[in-house]
């Protein structure tokens, strides 16, 4: 049987530091917030928080070109109708993910996931 030497011990002392540091490191990490922007002809509408949100919610939006329907359903978003003939935008879907986008052209609607402390 092999004794255990000063080594063995040095470098089992450094992998526990090594894995202790990777622990400290991720468990500070935290999720980051997403939140919606709902824009008109580039100008902002309303922002809404999508993380920790919970239940339905219904934003109308109406402009000179026309109408959408947008729904916050607990952490996801989509157009969920519109009044434009083609309805890009609704066949779009559910979004939950930063940088996806939905976008009624005709209307000139931008609805657009983003990460960060809300503005």
């Amino acid at each position: 049987m092999m004794e255990s030497g000063k080594g063995d011990f040095y470098l089992l002392a450094l992998l526990l530091a090594v894995l202790a540091g990777a622990f400290w490191l991720f468990a500070g990490e935290e999720k980051a917030s997403l939140y919606a922007e709902i824009r008109v002809e580039g100008e902002l509408c309303k922002r809404i928080e999508l993380t920790g949100h919970r239940g339905i919610e219904t934003v109308e939006v109406v402009s000179g070109r026309g109408r959408n329907l947008i729904q916050v359903e607990d952490e996801s978003v989509c157009v969920l109708e519109a009044d434009c003939p083609d309805k890009v935008c609704v066949k779009t879907g559910k979004l939950s993910k930063s940088g996806q986008t939905a976008a009624c052209l005709p209307h000139k609607l931008l609805l657009e996931i983003k990460e960060g402390p809300l503005p």
